[in-house]
């Protein structure tokens, strides 16, 4: 008798774990648009923090891609220069997709060290997102468009 029930507990948590693991987007199997911009929001910072703004132009429609000024929008993102940049801490904190399904966004938290001095920042970034064609494009316009007027 014990052992049945033994049995029974040991294959409901290993059925608990397994299904966790897929709604959560651990596994591949299966990932929700939530996931895929959280995914895509955390890579998007990682070249950032490591200075890739082709991979990180890449996140934008082809059109976008093409006039997004990644060293400038840093600048604009973190008000710091992207040479005295120093992420040493990319955070998503959550991500949202809208009810069309076609609009989401996700919110960030960084620790940023500006180089040469002993300042330590902590700025909360939100990216937009937008689904064409099947894909999640980061919007320019919306996360990372400067405003018109350059310091």
């Amino acid at each position: 008798m014990w052992k049945k029930t033994l049995l029974i507990l040991a294959l409901l948590a290993v059925a608990g774990g397994a299904a966790w693991a897929v709604l959560s987007g651990v596994t591949p199997v299966y990932q929700t648009d939530k996931h895929i911009i959280i995914k895509k929001s955390k890579r998007f910072l990682e070249c950032v923090k490591f200075k890739e703004f082709g991979e990180a132009a890449s996140f934008h429609s082809a059109g976008d891609s093409k006039k997004a000024d990644i060293p400038f929008l840093i600048e604009r993102l973190f008000k710091v220069k992207p040479e005295q940049l120093d992420i040493q801490e990319v955070n998503v904190l959550y991500g949202e997709i809208d009810s069309s399904g076609v609009l989401g966004r996700t919110k960030s938290r960084t620790i940023v060290h500006v180089l040469n001095t002993k300042e330590q920042r902590k700025p909360e970034v939100i990216l937009y997102w937008k689904k064409e064609g099947g894909k999640w494009f980061l919007k320019l316009k919306s996360s990372l468009e400067p405003d018109r007027r350059r310091r």
